[in-house]
């Protein structure tokens, strides 16, 4: 069966970034993905509404495209780490929708036997080093992760997912700089939320979030969260 490439031209195309070829097949995976990790976080919404699901639920609604734009760039043996936030993560990664759930309503047949629930959810087969609800927590485990996949040469590399929020806490900026140091092969992913909790980013972040990945020479790039490619 003949397989159709489409190829798409980023606005703008005086930026610098070239046409992205993508085959047709794998835009349909794309879509499938972020549609169901919609409606997980839709039924999520349902059944925490109904006092059904213990703990907290901190919904990705919106933010599809950027977990399934990263995670199909990577591998399974890949590592990420994710954040309170990490449901669309863990699914973009490879999770199964039945575990996920099972996990999130205090089931034994959960990832981590129900008991980390919504924001505790690893997954060693798919690469998932961990949820977490500290905010800035998993960047010193994906920096980790990152040392050792370099130590071992197995050519894995890891990806640190945060929010904005996170580029308050110091243990981010000192992963950032051993990465630099050391060349490991990390991701960092900053996710603007645009709000923590009721307060917008403008009344917390001083400057550029850009620079400060610049300050320690690493390559930045700012892209459209809501456009997959």
């Amino acid at each position: 069966m003949r397989r159709e490439v489409v190829q798409v031209k980023p606005k703008g195309s005086n930026d610098g970034q070239s046409a992205v070829n993508v085959d047709r097949e794998q835009w349909l995976h794309m879509y499938e993905q972020m549609f169901k990790i919609r409606a997980f976080e839709e039924q999520v919404n349902e059944l925490y509404q109904g006092a059904k699901m213990p703990g907290l639920a901190h919904l990705y609604t919106g933010e599809e495209a950027i977990a399934v734009g990263v995670c199909e760039a990577l591998n399974r043996e890949d590592y990420i780490t994710s954040t309170h936030r990490g449901h669309g993560h863990c699914l973009a990664k490879g999770a199964s929708v039945d575990r996920m759930f099972c996990e999130l309503l205090g089931k034994e047949a959960g990832y981590c036997r129900g008991k980390g629930g919504s924001m505790h959810i690893a997954d060693q087969d798919t690469g998932n080093l961990g949820a977490n609800a500290i905010v800035g927590g998993s960047s010193a485990i994906a920096t980790g992760a990152a040392f050792a996949s370099k130590r071992l040469g197995n050519g894995r590399v890891a990806v640190c997912f945060f929010g904005e929020g996170a580029l308050g806490q110091g243990l981010v900026y000192e992963s950032m700089n051993m990465a630099q140091l050391w060349k490991l092969p990390v991701v960092y992913v900053c996710e603007n939320n645009l709000y923590n909790e009721y307060t917008h980013y403008s009344e917390t972040i001083a400057g550029s979030m850009k620079a400060r990945a610049e300050a320690f020479g690493i390559m930045d790039v700012e892209v459209d969260g809501q456009n997959l490619l």
